[in-house]
């Protein structure tokens, strides 16, 4: 193996890939539809805007055009909290982190989320070495390719040195291929293709594999 071509970086979605809910609220589902209520149209872009500004739900609201009451805004952010309380890791993620890293491979950390939920990340994620890549922070999301090659920079690597996983397929696969960086598709509940796996420990496996 080409040694321009082994994988030196493994980059993960988030949620679906790494955490799971135990609950789900969808506050700012509820914002949307509150907007709704009172005559703002819907847009495209919305699920983007809310996902790309850095700020909390009350701020968000704001930039969305939307001024929220505060009881409402009491009552999502409870829902974010109990949102929060409830997430876990999947079983596999503690033992493959631990596993890329004793091998010298560097992570990352790439999701489409709104500021609130990047508090799941330390709490959970703490005491590993991860590049984060948020569309909060970013200003921009996955699928989009300034997003991959956010990453490529940040790793400072070639597209083919750097492994994308994650459970949905247009932006944790399709993005980063077209990208030209590794990738296989989460699926726990079974796979039906070449390119697709059910378990994270079969990240080792791919990375064992490309870098003989």
């Amino acid at each position: 193996m080409d040694s321009k071509s082994k994988v030196r970086h493994v980059v993960f979605d988030i949620f679906g890939t790494l955490i799971k809910f135990g609950i789900q609220h969808h506050p700012f589902r509820q914002l949307l539809k509150l907007a709704r209520e009172n005559g703002r149209q819907v847009r495209p872009d919305d699920a983007r805007m809310v996902m790309t500004i850095n700020g909390d739900l009350e701020y968000i609201g704001n930039e969305l055009g939307i001024n929220p009451p505060s009881e409402l805004v009491q009552k999502l952010e409870w829902q974010i909290g109990d949102e929060l309380s409830s997430l876990t890791l999947f079983d596999d993620v503690v033992p493959t982190l631990n596993a890329l890293q004793s091998r010298g491979i560097k992570i990352g950390l790439c999701s489409n989320l709104a500021q609130p939920y990047g508090a799941a990340i330390d709490r959970l994620l703490a005491g590993f070495d991860l590049k984060h890549f948020l569309s909060y922070e970013l200003s921009i999301i996955k699928p989009e390719a300034q997003i991959y090659q956010s990453i490529l920079s940040s790793f400072n690597c070639s597209a083919e040195q750097c492994l994308f996983v994650g459970d949905t397929f247009e932006a944790d696969y399709v993005g980063p291929t077209a990208m030209g960086m590794k990738a296989v598709h989460l699926v726990r509940s079974g796979v039906t293709q070449s390119y697709q796996i059910t378990s994270l420990t079969e990240v080792l496996n791919y990375v064992d594999e490309n870098n003989q």
